[in-house]
């Protein structure tokens, strides 16, 4: 018996079964079970969900036929460029200014009846994937300790404070995380304590040099991790990586030491650890060259100004119930043999949902976690391209494939995964790379850097999603060209990278931009000129009540 000789109702009741992913490909399979789906917009929402890279929020609040709306025209926003609200905030230039979760925060030190305090300030963000509030909240925090990072997780009300403590006499460098109930401001309820104090390797006053800093804040459910950097004059230096449960305030001694070759890392989950590094050999080669390198750190990497010997790696690292990094559970991936010249290597970060995190309450949908993506930058120096490379790339996987290693060291060379990546080529002057689920956001300065009215620059969001090029054709069929908006000059492109396509919109900005940062909803632009920095927060989605701004 044919599954196609059953009636309308049992196959409705057989599709209302399927998930969404399931749902998608059934309906590719068959034009018989698409007619049916796009006729029952419970169906239809599901299989836009798997359309989209997409998954369905915990909510009460409204039917999936109430969600379809939204969802397309959240999609839309970004396909298109065309965001649905601006918001602008223009302040003195802050000491920290950046997003967490979908809150703006910037901090900055400021003078109270002639004492001398940190002011913190965080705004939270508007977002058409919820339902509607009345207003949007705004807090400002005065605290009695430099700010050098901040760490929000909405769903458990909790702001994380970092700083550093330099001993006025010969003593250790202490890291300090504050966990804080982020609508006060005070020792966060389920805290047992107020503040973990990390004691780093570092004593006295740093030598010439030497600097030390706050890299990362990340939050992972009970976990959180700190890496604290010591960089030296040459561009070397040692990064310790410590995870501690924020409920007790305990680390158990749970501390990962780098070293010198650690230019990025990101927690995967809360017993893995993702690596990326240059490595360089200490010996000489055959030749009796010296294998060392000149490394500078900049804020959103590591430089290289000399040729390495090895090609860069990506290492997974499984941390083990007591929270101890173990050296013997250790995978690494290998880059191209030819890539061993770089200049520049970063992991962006993705600032979407990690899997197993809960959504903010009342979200209809969100990026689906399972599909989130892991983009390595990787820029070559001028003499030293690779053949079929241009100076910039970016290295697009799936986060899914990296999994926690069994007992054992193992590498993987690249040819032996290279069929899970994709190389797409970035323009040479590309700067600020943020990605959110499947999608890379960055900027490109078009306009003269001296020249006040040239001052433009482009925005670029690449969609990497699987099927990202049939949601762009769904929007406009016909069509072999897409261009949006004539004010902005807003056109999309189908790209071919190996056997992926993926969608490049473009706009252009008529303001500088200086830096970018993305969420689920928005892009942020921020502009510094002359002791100002104006911040621009385009929403996309569907229009509804538009709460009041703070």
């Amino acid at each position: 018996m044919s599954l196609f000789s059953l009636s309308r109702e049992l196959l409705l009741i057989i599709l209302e079964e399927l998930d969404p992913v399931s749902l998608l490909h059934f309906c590719k399979s068959s034009r018989y079970i698409h007619i049916i789906v796009v006729n029952y917009s419970t169906l239809l929402y599901r299989y836009e969900l798997a359309l989209s890279g997409m998954t369905d929020g915990i909510s009460s609040f409204c039917s999936p036929r109430a969600r379809l709306d939204p969802l397309l025209r959240h999609r839309k926003g970004w396909l298109t460029l065309d965001w649905t609200s601006e918001d602008r905030l223009c302040i003195p230039t802050p000491t920290i200014v950046g997003v967490s979760g979908r809150f703006l925060y910037h901090a900055s030190e400021s003078s109270y009846h002639g004492i001398f305090q940190w002011s913190l300030h965080i705004y939270e963000l508007r977002s058409y994937r919820t339902p509607p509030v009345a207003k949007l909240q705004y807090c400002k925090f005065n605290l009695p300790f430099e700010i050098r990072k901040v760490a929000i997780d909405a769903v458990q009300n909790l702001l994380v404070l970092a700083e550093l403590h330099f001993p006025s006499q010969d003593g250790p460098i202490t890291a300090s995380l504050h966990f804080l109930d982020m609508w006060t401001c005070q020792q966060h309820p389920q805290a047992q304590n107020l503040r973990f104090q990390f004691q780093t390797d570092w004593w006295g006053t740093l030598p010439p040099g030497h600097r030390i800093s706050i890299e990362r804040v990340q939050i992972y459910g009970i976990m959180v991790g700190l890496s604290v950097r010591l960089g030296v004059e040459e561009g070397e230096g040692t990064t310790e990586l410590v995870l501690v449960n924020w409920h007790t305030g305990i680390d158990q001694r749970q501390r990962v030491i780098l070293l010198v070759t650690s230019s990025r890392s990101t927690f995967l989950s809360e017993s893995c650890l993702m690596v990326l590094s240059h490595p360089d050999e200490d010996e000489d080669d055959d030749s009796g060259e010296s294998a060392a390198s000149t490394w500078e750190r900049g804020p959103d990497g590591l430089y290289l100004h000399e040729r390495g010997k090895r090609s860069p790696q990506i290492t997974i690292h499984h941390i083990v119930d007591d929270r101890r990094l173990c050296s013997a559970q250790v995978i690494s991936y290998d880059l191209p043999e030819s890539w061993k010249a770089i200049s520049f290597l970063q992991i962006c970060p993705n600032t979407s949902l990690k899997p197993n995190v809960t959504p903010p309450a009342g979200t209809f949908f969100y990026s689906d976690p399972s599909q989130r993506a892991t983009v390595i930058l990787v820029e070559f120096p001028s003499h030293s391209i690779p053949a079929r490379c241009s100076k910039k790339v970016a290295l697009v996987m799936k986060e899914s494939l990296f999994q926690p290693p069994s007992l054992g060291d193992r590498s993987l060379p690249w040819e032996e995964w290279q069929d899970h990546c994709t190389v797409i080529h970035l323009p040479d002057d590309s700067h600020a790379f943020e990605v959110v689920g499947r999608k890379l956001v960055f900027f490109q300065s078009v306009g003269e850097e001296n020249f006040v009215a040239d001052s433009r620059s482009r925005l670029h969001v690449l969609d990497l999603n699987d099927h990202a090029a049939e949601c762009l054709r769904s929007i406009a069929p016909l069509s072999s060209t897409w261009s949006w908006n004539e004010k902005w000059a807003t056109a999309s492109k189908i790209f071919k990278a190996g056997a992926a396509e993926f969608i490049r919109t473009s706009t252009t900005q008529v303001q500088s931009i200086t830096w970018v940062g993305a969420t689920e909803d928005a892009v942020i632009l921020y502009n510094e000129r002359d002791g100002q920095t104006v911040i621009r927060v385009l929403t996309f989605g569907t229009p509804q009540h538009a709460p009041n701004v703070p």
